[in-house]
C-alpha cells in the first residue's frame, strides 16, 4: 500500500511537471539512490519509514509555499500535496502499528 502511495506522488508531480524523472523523485524527493523505486517494486517490498516521512516534509513545504499563491491553479496543486502528505503520514502510522500491534509486543 505504502509503495503506491510513493507511486501516485511520484505520478502527480510527473503530471504537474513539478519533477521531471523517477530518478528525481528518488533522490530530490526521497533523499534516495536513484534506483530506490525500481528496487522496491522488483523486491516487492514497502518503503522505509524514512523515504515517506521525507517526502511528506516536502510535500508539506512546497504545498505551504503554493497554497500562499493568488492563482487558483496553484492553490489547487497546494490540496493536492497536502492530501499526498496526508497519505504519506497515514502510511508511516500504519507501519508502526503492524510493527508494535503484535501480541507478544502488546505484552498479552
Amino acid at each position: 500500500m505504502s509503495r503506491q502511495i510513493l507511486e501516485q506522488v511520484c505520478e502527480d508531480l510527473l503530471e504537474n511537471a513539478v519533477i521531471s524523472s523517477n530518478k528525481e523523485f528518488c533522490e530530490s524527493w526521497l533523499a534516495k539512490d536513484e534506483s530506490y523505486m525500481r528496487g522496491l517494486r522488483f523486491r516487492d517490498l514497502h518503503p522505509s519509514a524514512d523515504a515517506l516521512a521525507t517526502c511528506a516534509s516536502k510535500l508539506s513545504y512546497y504545498a505551504e509555499k503554493l497554497s500562499a499563491s493568488s492563482k487558483p491553479e496553484l492553490q489547487a496543486l497546494a490540496q493536492q500535496l497536502f492530501d499526498l502528505k496526508s497519505q504519506c503520514q497515514t502510511a508511516i502510522e500504519q507501519q508502526a502499528k503492524r510493527k508494535w500491534m503484535t501480541p507478544e509486543r502488546m505484552g498479552l
